[in-house]
């Protein structure tokens, strides 16, 4: 019977080996000498625990399969999904990710679960290698009291343009490392050491900051200072603390859940659009006191919309006003 999958092309065996696991896109290289090094030209791998007993097999097997791969092919896309259960499992996995930096690729998706013993609350650090062709990272992981992971790099990611973090923290200084970033996503993350965050970057572009409601204390900061001199678009999601932003050049503003306890800036003249969806129930049950205050943040962020050319209220923002 003639083999007529390996008749196809390589790009539609290619598109076959990216729909099964990892593990039997390198056990295909035993089918024919047709198949023998078709693997290594994946332009997309994607790990995952649930394919490996322990977290020492795994890191065993993306050292063999970074020996073998062809790296002279582009690798477009990296994801890598870790369970550490125990604290002498992060050492493990700090070395998988190192190798996931090693392949030159456009992008890497890290989504990691830590559960390591409560006796031990120490932060978890997770120290990149940096990456001159990375153009968009992904680090993200469940809400957990018990552990901290904070984000570094003493190298630079020349090329990196999107980043986003879930529930990670990270140094300050770590934007600098990112000079070309323009895309920016944080999920209840902070930066660590300070009561104050500050999110602070010559070409960030558009800039996304959400508070978890889930579990509100991993936002870590009360206070966050935004300075983008070239932000265009900026949303904040469920954040009720305090926030200054001076982005002179800001087109589009989307605040949406708890009214923010102070919302100063610098001016607006670009802003071309701009929507506040403040959370009704927060609004209503506010003690007399609260919900002065709240007025008053309402009231002066409205008169910072001196040029805007559409602006949009929630009906509850209104009544409350």
């Amino acid at each position: 019977m003639d083999d007529r999958l390996s008749g196809l092309s390589d790009d539609l065996l290619l598109q076959i080996l990216s729909c099964v696991c990892l593990k039997d896109a390198v056990r295909s290289s035993v089918l024919s000498p047709r198949w023998r090094y078709l693997w290594t030209s994946l332009p997309t791998l994607t790990l995952s625990p649930r394919d490996f007993k322990t977290i020492p097999n795994l890191s065993n097997f993306v050292t063999r399969l970074l020996s073998r791969r062809d790296n002279q092919l582009p690798l477009s896309s990296f994801n890598l999904f870790l369970r550490v259960k125990h604290v002498h499992h992060f050492v493990v996995a700090q070395r998988i990710i190192n190798h996931a930096f090693s392949f030159n690729v456009d992008h890497v998706n890290i989504n990691c679960l830590y559960g390591t013993h409560h006796d031990d609350l120490k932060p978890r650090l997770v120290s990149l290698p940096g990456s001159q062709t990375l153009k968009r990272l992904t680090l993200s992981r469940p809400p957990c009291p018990c552990d901290e992971i904070v984000l570094t790099s003493a190298q630079e990611f020349s090329s990196l343009t999107t980043l986003h973090l879930r529930f990670v923290s990270f140094y300050d200084g770590f934007l600098s490392v990112c000079p070309n970033l323009e895309n920016l996503t944080l999920l209840g993350c902070k930066v660590t050491g300070s009561d104050v965050s500050t999110i602070c970057h010559p070409r960030l572009s558009n800039l996304t900051l959400e508070k978890s409601i889930a579990k509100s204390d991993l936002i870590g900061t009360r206070t966050i200072n935004v300075v983008t001199p070239q932000l265009k678009n900026l949303t904040v999601l469920n954040y009720n603390g305090v926030l200054r932003v001076s982005a002179p050049e800001l087109a589009s503003l989307l605040v949406r859940g708890p009214c923010p306890s102070e919302f100063s800036t610098d001016g607006f003249p670009c802003l071309e659009k701009a929507l506040l969806d403040f959370d009704s129930v927060h609004l209503s049950s506010a003690y007399d006191d609260s919900r002065n205050s709240y007025a008053s943040t309402i009231i002066s962020l409205l008169q910072e919309f001196h040029y805007v050319k559409l602006l949009s209220l929630s009906m509850e923002i209104i009544q409350f006003s």
